[in-house]
């Protein structure tokens, strides 16, 4: 239903015309008899359309205000920010008489006879033609000043080039060239690069380089109006792969953080390994179920699933075998996941590939939460820490972060990577078929055994260094069996065994960890927030390890 505001002459003309309007069905009709009285009902209603004489005549004794005429009108209505249609009935030269649309300025004539019938369903047209009309280009200008809007509050930078001449830019180019969008339209593409040889090979890279969406990739440099560098990525659909000078759409991302953080890890390599890592990695989303409901690319390719294969399943019984070769249930860890979200910077944990593979991943687990604060998902990302070195032997790597553990401690890589390694053996396969649970505390030994006591006679005490150097493959067996004993080991940072079963006396009632940490966890904990000693825990009731420095977790191993 279509709403027409009538400015009626009251001529029969108009009158019949009006009459049919109303009885089509598909119009409401509204009357006025001045322009006067138009301009303010259109200022408390809204119509679809307006339907006058192009000349109305003087309203008799009643309404003493200067009338306006059509033009007078319309330039009233535009100059207010309305655009409604508007239909004018005017006479031509030669008495003839037609509807004028003045938006489109289409006409129609009417009959001379002055027998309107035949022509009622095209006046009806033509009103409805001209609504849709209207609509349909403010729906346009809706649609365009959405796009607009969205481009200019787009973080990336867009230029849209022709025959190497910029045509077009949104704000976000202009402000990381510094510059106005008026000073680079028009301007010659090439120009925004420091040098030729350096849009040559931007060239070179955006035609050979794609993305699996088909669009050129290639890292480059631009210059900003004040002759300083912007780094940057630029993303090409260009209109001919093969030209790079017929232009395109291209899009700039500024890189500069990017960049810096490259030269910050290249200066700290150690601090920032596991950051650089992240580049490629295992990124996983699951429920509280351990279903997974997302997986990328690269986790994908590195557990040798297809999407269909995977997505919808639970991690138990494709990424984590239910069971480990030692019996542990590995089905707990999907439960540690999706209940302790927040708990551990990271958790390292035995997983499985397709083909049965078992791999190590150090995973960063990040909680989803409702509005309401409930966790309803978690968010995975792991790294491949797998050490292949070895052959036969599956174990898990310390090259991407040992350096942060053992960093500014007198504890050398080759018996941290000892211990550590005695660790992963003893939470794996217990003793004799029963888990065990030990502590050992690696490094600063002078203050490590003044914050300590003996509680069993010293099994090491008397015997020569070269005998209880713990990188001695000969003495792991011996490790393994005195693991059953109460009390912590005490190695040196040069990896002599110096004792076994030492009672920890340090306080630990200012340490704070997570939830189902035992006595033995708060105890290392506390000495080594006290020392610079490295406290790792094999728990006894899940096989579990965690390794302390600072008095706080930095790793949290599930096997």
């Amino acid at each position: 239903m279509f709403s027409v505001l009538v400015v009626d002459d009251s001529s029969d003309l108009f009158a019949r015309i009006r009459s049919y309007l109303e009885k089509s069905g598909e119009i409401r009709v509204e009357s006025v008899h001045s322009f006067r009285q138009a301009t303010e009902r259109l200022k408390s209603r809204n119509y679809d359309l307006v339907f006058s004489y192009d000349q109305v005549p003087d309203v008799n004794g009643i309404e003493f205000v200067s009338e306006m005429n059509a033009p007078e009108f319309i330039r009233y209505l535009r100059s207010a920010g309305n655009s409604i249609p508007v239909i004018f009935l005017t006479r031509k030269p030669g008495d003839r008489i037609v509807l004028e649309d003045v938006s489109s300025a289409a006409e129609m004539a009417l009959s001379p006879s002055g027998d309107l019938r035949p022509q009622l369903a095209d006046i009806v047209t033509l009103i409805k033609q001209s609504v849709l009309r209207k609509k349909a280009e403010r729906d346009t200008k809706l649609q365009n000043d959405q796009l607009a809007a969205i481009l200019a509050a787009s973080p990336l930078g867009i230029i849209q080039v022709r025959n190497r001449t910029i045509l077009w830019v949104n704000n976000r180019i202009a402000a990381f060239l510094g510059c106005n969008e008026a000073g680079l339209t028009g301007k010659d593409f090439p120009a925004l690069f420091p040098t030729p040889e350096e849009y040559a090979r931007f060239c070179a890279a955006i035609q050979h380089v794609q993305d699996s969406s088909g669009f050129g990739r290639a890292e480059c440099s631009i210059q900003k109006k004040d002759g300083t560098l912007l780094p940057c990525l630029v993303q090409a659909h260009l209109f001919d792969p093969r030209d790079v000078a017929k232009g395109g759409i291209f899009i700039v991302t500024d890189i500069t953080e990017k960049k810096a953080m490259a030269e910050a890890l290249r200066k700290s390599e150690a601090k920032y390994r596991d950051l650089l890592g992240n580049t490629q990695s295992i990124i996983i989303r699951m429920d509280l179920q351990g279903t997974i409901t997302f997986i990328n690319t690269y986790a994908l390719a590195f557990f040798d699933y297809a999407f269909e294969d995977i997505l919808g399943k639970n991690v138990v019984g494709t990424i984590v075998s239910p069971k480990s070769r030692s019996g542990h249930d590995l089905s707990m860890m999907a439960d540690d996941l999706g209940f302790n979200a927040d708990g551990y910077a990271v958790n390292v944990s035995e997983n499985i590939r397709r083909n049965g593979d078992r791999v190590w991943i150090a995973w960063i687990n990040k909680a989803i939460r409702d509005e309401k604060g409930h966790v309803v998902e978690v968010l995975c990302i792991g790294n491949d820490i797998t050490d292949r070195k070895r052959d036969g032997v599956v174990r898990i790597s310390t090259d991407t972060w040992k350096d942060v553990v053992v960093a500014e401690t007198d504890i050398s890589d080759s018996v941290f990577d000892a211990v550590f390694h005695i660790c992963t053996e003893i939470s794996i396969e217990g003793r004799e078929g029963k888990a065990v649970g030990t502590t050992f505390l690696v490094g600063d030994m002078q203050h490590v055994l003044e914050k300590s006591r003996q509680i069993i006679l010293n099994p090491f005490e008397g015997h020569p260094p070269e005998s209880r150097i713990i990188t001695n493959p000969g003495l792991k067996e011996n490790i393994k069996a005195l693991a059953q004993l109460d009390g912590a080991f005490v190695i040196s940072g040069d990896g002599f065994v110096e004792s076994v079963g030492r009672y920890i006396t340090v306080d630990s009632s200012s340490v704070s960890l997570p939830p189902g940490m035992g006595t033995r966890h708060n105890s290392v904990a506390a000495i080594t927030s006290v020392t610079r000693c490295v406290g790792i825990v094999v728990s006894q009731s899940g096989g579990g390890i965690t390794v302390f420095r600072d008095g706080r977790i930095v790793k949290k191993i599930t096997l």
